[in-house]
């Protein structure tokens, strides 16, 4: 009786997203309503552009939702404000649409700078290796001098490949997936004003 408990907990709770989003099982999305008390509150407000520019917060916040929906739900966002400021709906829409943009522009830039150092760390790497080599088959004799050498080309060798390795898997990876995401799982986000009841 007691070895299904866990199976049974896991049973009761399989659908637990639908407790906290509104689930349109035939379309396949999850609605994630958010409310704020002002558009600033989403809004980088140091920045003095053209356009606003969406908080870094609020744009990982976006990230995390397809992380709490599971992978078979599109994310559709409802934002609320109780004082849209100055915005209208459609702004705040196309502000968005711009920001997503920029972001996905910003992050390929920053993965080709990434991937640069990842591949010059690869060649250095590829240069302590081969002096460890030399260091380890031509070099004659026993001495500390030689350990010493040989020690610290199998540490750089090993940091440096390490390093662009964690660059091209890890961050790639990352900023990979939320792209992935914002171009197959996001269904739409509206704003507008909390409707009183």
């Amino acid at each position: 009786m007691r070895k299904n408990q866990p199976l049974k907990y896991f049973k009761e709770y399989e659908n637990v997203e639908e407790r906290f989003f509104e689930i349109d099982n035939e379309r396949k999305t999850a609605l994630i309503k958010l409310r704020f008390n002002k558009p600033s509150d989403v809004l980088d407000v140091n920045y003095v552009t053209k356009t606003p520019i969406f908080s870094d917060e609020f744009m990982e916040f976006i990230g995390y939702s397809f992380k709490m929906v599971p992978k078979k739900y599109k994310v559709r966002l409802d934002v609320r404000f109780d004082d849209m400021e100055e915005y209208d709906e459609q702004t705040l829409s196309r502000c968005f649409e711009e920001n997503v943009i920029l972001d996905l522009k910003t992050k390929t830039s920053q993965n080709k700078k990434s991937n640069a150092t990842a591949f010059a760390l690869i060649g250095l790497g590829v240069v302590f290796f081969a002096v460890m080599l030399l260091v380890n088959n031509l070099w004659s004799g026993e001495g500390l001098l030689k350990q010493i050498v040989s020690y610290v080309m199998d540490i750089a060798t090993t940091v440096t490949f390490w390093e662009a390795f964690t660059i091209l898997v890890v961050q790639s990876t990352e900023d990979g997936r939320r792209a992935k995401d914002m171009a197959t799982r996001f269904d739409g986000v509206t704003f507008g004003k909390v409707e009183l009841k």
